[in-house]
């Protein structure tokens, strides 16, 4: 760890706590926590992104077009990837998390640290909320940035 880093650890570390706290105050506690969650199955994630790309390497580069065209399919399939992922999954991971003090990295306070600090405040619903209308544009906004990370998740593979 260099100097500075080491230096700055816990200013950093609180910054990360003030950060979720605003997060919460955006999203809702629930959202936040339920956010961390999710990224401790980020394995996976991976798992599930690798295979799609091994899936559409077999299909030979006579397909990749019909593989250009299903990106949109990738992200659905992910979605249900993680909707299947069960409720004690998410509880084995956040045991192993504690007890190994899983963090994002070097920097950032262990993950159930962070889970703790937010859960013991009063819960804080969300302040920034959607409707349909407004969810769709915002998904009419990212749909290119979706296609190109899938087409190219499809075409080169994954090594997240």
């Amino acid at each position: 760890m260099s100097m500075l880093d080491h230096l700055t650890l816990r200013a950093t570390q609180r910054a990360e706590y003030l950060a979720d706290r605003e997060a919460a105050c955006a999203a809702s506690t629930e959202a936040v926590v339920g956010l961390m969650d999710r990224l401790l199955t980020t394995d996976s994630v991976a798992v599930t992104l690798r295979r799609e790309a091994n899936n559409a390497a077999l299909t030979g580069p006579r397909n990749a077009r019909k593989a250009d065209a299903g990106t949109d399919e990738l992200w659905k399939r992910l979605a249900a990837h993680m909707v299947s992922v069960p409720e004690y999954e998410y509880e084995r991971q956040r045991r192993v998390g504690a007890r190994r003090g899983h963090s994002v990295d070097s920097t950032h306070p262990p993950t159930h640290l962070r889970c703790t600090c937010l859960l013991t405040g009063a819960p804080m619903p969300a302040a920034v909320v959607t409707d349909g209308e407004r969810e769709n544009r915002i998904a009419a906004e990212l749909a290119d940035a979706r296609s190109k990370v899938a087409r190219r998740i499809v075409r080169e593979g994954f090594d997240g």
